[in-house]
């Protein structure tokens, strides 16, 4: 079945579910919101939705990290 036209297109490194149309930031969250052949709803899972994208939250040190790896210092 064709996607609707409001389905969030993924990049290369997304997955989109053929059978919901959520799509998701990686294969990792689409895997986790398919149990026994059946869709579960990503927002019960905890998941947060960005730009029709469905993410994992970071943890307070993955956050952490990456804030320390994209702050620019200047010389």
């Amino acid at each position: 079945m064709p996607c609707p036209t409001t389905c969030t297109q993924p990049t290369p490194a997304q997955a989109h579910c053929s059978v919901c149309h959520h799509t998701f930031g990686g294969v990792t969250g689409f895997d986790s919101h398919r149990r026994d052949g059946t869709c579960l709803d990503p927002a019960t899972l905890g998941f947060v939705q960005r730009d029709g994208v469905w993410r994992a939250p970071m943890s307070d040190d993955a956050r952490e990290r990456f804030a320390r790896l994209n702050t620019h210092t200047e010389d």
